[in-house]
């Protein structure tokens, strides 16, 4: 197995216990982030598939939930849009 540093020639990167927390807790935000994008898909497809449902018995309705689902879907893709452009570096949170 090679080695990605060769501790005979220099000292390792030092790694203390607070770089390994943030790298935690940068991980699980990315984690409850892909989470959320999850969710937010499915409960647009949830509108969509209900407005579908009910297109026979209220078709202004039936609009009304796809419309809906059409502008969240274009919401949220402007979000993350911008928050690609940011280089993905949400806020740091307030305790």
């Amino acid at each position: 197995m090679k080695q990605t540093c060769d501790f005979e020639r220099f000292d390792p990167p030092v790694l203390t216990e607070k770089m390994l927390r943030r790298e935690l807790e940068r991980r699980e935000r990315r984690r409850q982030t892909v989470l959320l994008a999850a969710a937010g898909a499915l409960l647009e497809t949830l509108f969509v598939l209900l407005g579908l449902l009910c297109w026979d018995a209220a078709p202004v309705l039936a609009v009304g939930f796809i419309c809906f689902a059409a502008v969240s879907a274009a919401g949220s893709g402007a979000i993350a849009i911008v928050f690609t452009q940011k280089g993905g570096a949400p806020c740091e949170p307030v305790y």
